[in-house]
């Protein structure tokens, strides 16, 4: 309930009245100035002309009805919105973000490059000498919390800029701590999006940070830094809209946000267990209550009933027993303190979900689309989205449901997209306004596949995948129309930007507007965690969700090894 709506005490009597006559002012400019509308006819307009003056020229509160006060609200906060991103442009916060970093770990980047290293390989080497992770670690708490400052003055500002790209097409990264070091994500995707949004990996490894040994910490420290400075030229470039941005996660900032994040994945987590194990769990504490008799890895084996639910990394191979003793000897494992592998494994989709949650409601946010490049994160996306349709089908009201899981072997080792344009390039194709070329020639391309629309899908799965299909398909010929075309852009020809590999789309269209657990659970349709619990911020996020039609997608770009 907003304060319009309460009776003000007598103590705060002054500050509501000094708070309602600014508001009516900056109503009153924004009128004056042509910025606000009035439909004739609306209640709003006869109350708006009932407004009086006092005899000291003030304006006289007892005239101004609720229709005015509500107005006024809302203008106050488009105004202050306005007012916000005008006193900090998105451009100033990417270039002090970028200067800082190349102000402290420039010369390390420097020698990066003429070593042809990468972010891993110098992080590596500079946590194996013991003056330079003495030395790192000396001035590592300052580094960050410059870092946080930073953070805290601009987050505000950085997230409205992006929120209000509403032309845009946005890929939010997620399911890592940041993009592989080993490659560059806006090489891979950038065309098939009009903005990339990186998250700060500095607020993302503070949990790391705080509890691994000095040698890991110089190692994160330097392979964060180095991999960040890959993307200075791209997000610091003139160019509108940016190409990439370098926004905090919120929870970062919201302590209560990352706590919801948290309870959203202990209940992904539930349902998770259940499949492994092929009974159900009343709380997560349930759940760990069961792991723990599983003692060895024996005894976890035997009570496994769906092996293919058991994922620690998509790239470990062997059986589920060599799998559980390398979980056992993994970093997370040892940063966790977590040796009884029953636990290991009750607790594993844990962290995934919770940040699968926290993907899905930040891209919400930001009006933008899930974008993964990890394969193992991408699993667990497509899980959660998954065991989320599962439960909207459980309510009366979700009448028409479709699941369109990952399609990671669609097109294993032979999809073509534009998947290797170096940044130069990108940066040329932006600036001579041949992007929407571009995109005109890919016709039913990645793009459209983003804009997934549950009042588009067919009624059953086979017809939205079959959907899906022929935009892939559609995209195979265009890609030959464009390799045709013999183009440059910063002296590299487009032909050789072509690569081989993956490009999955999942997405769950429920029939209503859910974005994630978070909307449905606002709405109280599912059992937890009720409204009450929920931070503010995700309330209103919930709240805007039943006014768009929009479903949960995701897109996955993975290389297969091959050149096109």
């Amino acid at each position: 309930m907003s304060e319009e709506h309460t009776t003000p005490t007598s103590g705060d009597q002054a500050a509501y009245e000094a708070r309602l006559r600014r508001r009516l002012e900056i109503l009153k400019a924004e009128l004056e100035a042509g910025n606000i509308k009035i439909v004739e006819g609306l209640q709003v307009g006869n109350s708006l002309e009932n407004v009086r003056y006092a005899p000291d020229g003030s304006i006289d509160l007892a005239s101004v009805d609720s229709f005015v006060r509500s107005m006024a609200l809302g203008v106050e906060a488009f105004h202050d919105r306005r007012e916000l991103k005008e006193a900090i442009p998105l451009a100033e916060i990417q270039n002090t973000y970028f200067t800082f970093l190349e102000r402290n770990f420039g010369a390390y980047y420097k020698t990066m490059e003429e070593r042809s290293l990468t972010p891993h390989d110098a992080g590596k080497a500079l946590s194996q000498n013991d003056e330079s992770i003495t030395q790192l670690n000396e001035n590592l708490d300052d580094f960050l919390e410059t870092v946080n400052e930073f953070w805290s003055q601009t987050a505000e500002a950085a997230h409205a800029h992006i929120e209000d790209m509403h032309d845009s097409l946005k890929g939010v990264f997620g399911g890592d701590l940041f993009p592989s070091p080993y490659e560059n994500i806006a090489s891979k995707c950038g065309l098939y999006t009009d903005t990339i949004i990186l998250p700060c990996p500095f607020l993302r490894s503070a949990h790391i940070f705080e509890r691994t040994t000095p040698q890991r910490r110089a190692y994160y420290l330097i392979k964060h830094a180095l991999n960040i400075l890959k993307y200075k030229e791209l997000a610091c470039c003139e160019v509108s809209p940016p190409i990439v941005v370098v926004l905090p996660d919120m929870s970062a900032i919201e302590e209560q946000e990352k706590d919801y994040f948290f309870r959203l994945g202990q209940e992904d987590a539930l349902i998770h267990a259940e499949k492994i194990f092929g009974r159900s769990f009343d709380t997560f504490e349930s759940l760990l209550e069961y792991a723990t008799e599983l003692e060895t890895i024996e005894d976890v084996t035997r009570a496994v009933v769906d092996p293919k639910r058991v994922l620690f990394d998509t790239e470990w191979t062997g059986s589920l027993e060599d799998q559980l003793k390398r979980a056992a000897e993994h970093e997370t494992s040892q940063l966790l303190g977590i040796k009884n592998p029953g636990v290991i494994l009750a607790s594993q989709a844990l962290g995934r979900m919770s940040t699968s949650n926290e993907l899905l409601i930040k891209a919400r946010r930001l009006r933008g689309t899930p974008l993964i490049d990890a394969p193992t994160s991408w699993q667990f996306f497509s899980w959660k989205l998954e065991y989320d349709a599962g439960r909207a089908q459980d309510q009366d009201s979700a009448t028409d449901l479709h699941m369109l899981r990952g399609l990671q072997d669609l097109a294993e080792n032979e999809m073509e997209w534009l998947g290797d344009v170096p940044p130069a390039a990108l940066i040329q194709v932006r600036k001579d306004g041949a992007l929407a070329e571009i995109r005109s020639i890919l016709q039913q391309g990645v793009a459209e596949l983003a804009e997934l629309n549950p009042a588009n899908f067919h009624r059953t799965g086979d017809q939205v995948f079959d959907n899906v299909q022929n935009a892939f398909d559609e995209h195979k010929k265009s890609i030959r129309d464009l390799r045709a075309k013999g183009w440059k852009f910063a002296g590299s020809d487009v032909g050789s930007w072509f690569v081989v590999g993956s490009l999955a789309v999942t997405a769950a269209a429920t029939g209503m507007p859910v974005w994630g657990l978070a909307a449905i659970a606002a709405d109280q349709m599912l059992d937890a965690p009720k409204l009450k619990d929920i931070p503010e911020s995700i309330r209103k996020l919930a709240d805007e969700s039943t006014e768009l039609k929009q479903s949960p997608v995701g897109l996955l770009f993975k290389y297969s090894g091959e050149r096109a």
